[in-house]
């Protein structure tokens, strides 16, 4: 079985970054006891490499298969992987990264965890290679 690991990148609204990262924590301490899930990570930002608020949200699995079964379950919630508005079906809003959106001129649209966060990339990938230092 290969573990899996989801990263979830989010901005923050302006001002709110705080109360999204607790909200992220909260997030990941619910999925407490979910066949599978081996825990995860909130983490921010730190270098001013990209939009002020950035947060990461990892989430860790047994397998693909534990990932996939956790999805069903909290689709029709609030919570910061799908958007508040469930008929939403826009794209992630990743691109503001690159070409410099994400400002007045064009602002992001803070759809996720009742409008505290703005989901900008997210990434399902399996492990192929670990390695942790003794």
């Amino acid at each position: 079985m290969t573990k899996r690991r989801d990263v979830f990148i989010f901005v923050s609204e302006p001002g709110k970054t705080e109360q999204a990262q607790d909200y992220l924590g909260e997030f990941l301490r619910s999925l407490d006891g979910h066949p599978g899930y081996l825990g995860g990570s909130v983490l921010k930002e730190c270098a001013g490499e990209l939009l002020p608020g950035t947060l990461v949200l990892l989430l860790d699995f047994a397998s693909t298969e534990a990932a996939r079964a956790l999805w069903p379950k909290i689709e029709n919630t609030v919570n910061p992987l799908y958007p508040d508005d469930k008929t939403d079906k826009s794209p992630d809003q990743g691109a503001a990264f690159f070409n410099g959106t994400g400002d007045a001129a064009s602002p992001l649209t803070f759809s996720r965890g009742n409008g505290l966060l703005a989901r900008m990339l997210h990434v399902h990938a399996a492990a192929v290679d670990e390695f942790a230092t003794v």
